[in-house]
């Protein structure tokens, strides 16, 4: 069963977080936004005709007004809330990069493909997305990958363990330390093995079953198009036809 990381970022803001939230959110947001542009063409056209001082007066005063108009649009919000969204989304797709720096370059290739099916699928369906938590899926996998390339390098530590060619108890007396040690490593080597196929196994069921939800969003995209498009044009169709007879009839009386 997949379990659910404990950490989660939401990409797509909830309609009911940002309805309310207050206008001195998205005035701190828009301090990054195109706005102070806007502001530095008008010091600049400023500076031209009424000197420094008066032209930094006027750009402050521009600049207020610029963001108290543009936090209480819907516009700029949306589009502050989907920057927000866009940078989360980096700083949360970055650190899975990172964590995946030791896992070799298939296991990143993979991830990249896999990152590119969920973001197809936010796009064309959020609540899917959200429904499935995807992103938490792509955590998961990444836990997944860096926890299997952990018990391979055990693996690859323990090398090859042979309690029987130890030496025998009765030779010496510290021969039983050693032996016990033996045993150990080969139980945890069996034991490390189990757990890398385990894992294995849950990469590869979180992989189909990403893939699994893209195929079901594509195919659910193309089925209302079919429906309303041939059925429209064969009731279209048929009001001609009665159109038509109706005509004919009137017309033979």
């Amino acid at each position: 069963m997949l379990t659910r990381p404990v950490a989660r970022v939401e990409l797509v803001p909830p309609a009911a977080l940002v309805a309310g939230r207050p206008s001195s959110h998205y005035f701190r947001s828009s301090l990054t936004s195109v706005v102070p542009i806007v502001a530095s063409l008008s010091i600049c056209f400023a500076i031209g005709y009424i000197g420094v001082l008066g032209a930094l007066l006027a750009a402050f005063a521009l600049v207020g007004i610029c963001f108290a108009a543009a936090t209480r649009s819907r516009f700029v919000q949306r589009c502050l809330d989907r920057q927000t969204a866009n940078r989360a989304r980096a700083r949360r797709d970055s650190s899975r990069q990172r964590a995946l720096g030791r896992a070799g370059a298939a296991r990143q290739q993979q991830y990249s493909e896999l990152r590119d099916l969920v973001d197809g699928i936010e796009c064309s369906d959020p609540l899917e997305a959200q429904r499935f938590e995807l992103q938490e899926l792509l955590d998961y996998f990444v836990q997944l990958s860096v926890g299997h390339q952990r018990c391979l390098e055990s693996l690859r530590i323990s090398g090859v363990v042979e309690p029987s060619a130890t030496t025998p108890i009765s030779e010496k007396p510290r021969a039983k330390d050693r032996h016990g040690i033996m045993a150990r490593r080969s139980r945890h080597r069996e034991q490390c093995t189990a757990r890398i196929e385990r894992i294995a196994d849950e990469i590869e069921s979180a992989d189909e079953l990403i893939r699994l939800v893209a195929q079901r969003v594509v195919c659910a995209n193309l089925d209302p198009l079919i429906d309303r498009e041939i059925d429209r044009r064969l009731a279209e169709l048929d009001e001609v036809d009665a159109a038509l007879s109706q005509l004919f009839v009137s017309s033979r009386e």
